[in-house]
């Protein structure tokens, strides 16, 4: 299988370093000053017990015309648009398009540009970070793993998706497929769309929020509007999310957490917030489920986002 990764930032180098550490043939699709650096220092990644350092193939879109049979999306949601454009032209009759993103709403934005039949889905339960030499630093979570899960959109087993299995267990032994993507996919956003919104909203760390009184009403009340639109929408939060959400993330004095919403609006950078919770604020509507700490929250965004313009 000829493999694409669009980016090598912390999480396409991640995916693609992996893969081509177990042999696998990968291509980095990258802007031109990422693909000098690759060309001239390869990629590094450094895991728990070994650092892994190898040349690898690179491409820029502007010479971009060979069919990949898979093509990893790891953007950040608000640049889809560009990445969609960018592999395009390496998109043939059998390629299947694997979009690792926060939210849902780029599984539908795929399905309407390349048709259902080319588009997988995929989740991640771990974070990966990169620092400013472009060495890629995995972060293990909770219990140790690097989880990754993914599927057919329309559910079941398939050939593709055991394929893509066998490469990445390789290296990625967490790796697993789920014959219900989509509920996996919501499960997550259950939990990560009013983690994102409590950030949005109070814009402070989790030891700090903790240390106000009114804050577990707050974390609860815009937890409790985002589980009314999973709900809705046909993908009720699991039982225990509340509890994770109020208690273990957002409960804990003394906790630095914070979500990568967070770390982008203290550092100035654009965000998600849209792509998450403006979907969420979008889905209430359709349903119409009142959520004024969601639109707070996204107004919060909004406000945020057009002090960088």
């Amino acid at each position: 299988m000829k493999f694409l990764i669009l980016g090598a930032g912390a999480l396409g180098g991640y995916y693609g370093g992996l893969l081509h550490k177990g042999g696998a043939d990968v291509t980095f699709l990258v802007r031109p000053h990422r693909a000098d650096q690759l060309r001239n220092e390869g990629i590094r990644i450094k895991l728990v017990k070994q650092y892994y350092h190898a040349p690898v193939k690179v491409m820029t879109d502007d010479i971009l015309s060979e069919k990949f049979d898979v093509i990893f999306l790891t953007c950040k949601a608000y640049d889809l648009e560009a990445a969609i454009k960018s592999i395009t032209p390496a998109v043939g009759d059998g390629t299947v398009i694997f979009p690792i993103l926060n939210g849902v709403n780029h599984i539908d934005i795929l399905i309407d540009c390349f048709g259902i039949d080319h588009i997988l889905a995929g989740v991640t339960q771990f974070l990966v970070n990169q620092d400013k030499n472009g060495t890629i630093l995995p972060t293990l979570h909770g219990s140790g793993g690097q989880k990754t899960v993914f599927g057919e959109i329309k559910g079941g087993p398939s050939k593709r998706c055991e394929d893509i299995l066998g490469a990445m267990k390789i290296n990625m032994p967490d790796t697993s497929i789920s014959n219900n993507i989509l509920n996996e996919i919501w499960s997550k956003l259950s939990g990560a769309g009013p983690s994102f919104a409590v950030a949005s909203l109070l814009q402070a760390r989790a030891g700090k929020v903790a240390e106000t009184d009114i804050s577990p009403r707050v974390v609860e009340s815009i937890f409790d509007e985002s589980s009314a639109i999973c709900a809705a929408e046909g993908y009720p939060a699991p039982k225990n999310m509340r509890r994770i959400c109020v208690n273990d993330l957002w409960g804990q004095k003394g906790s630095n957490y914070g979500p990568s919403i967070l770390a982008d609006i203290e550092n100035r950078r654009k965000t998600e917030g849209e792509h998450v919770i403006g979907d969420l604020v979008r889905r209430a509507k359709k349903h119409n489920i009142a959520t004024p700490l969601l639109e707070a929250a996204l107004c919060k965004i909004q406000l945020h986002e057009n002090s960088l313009k």
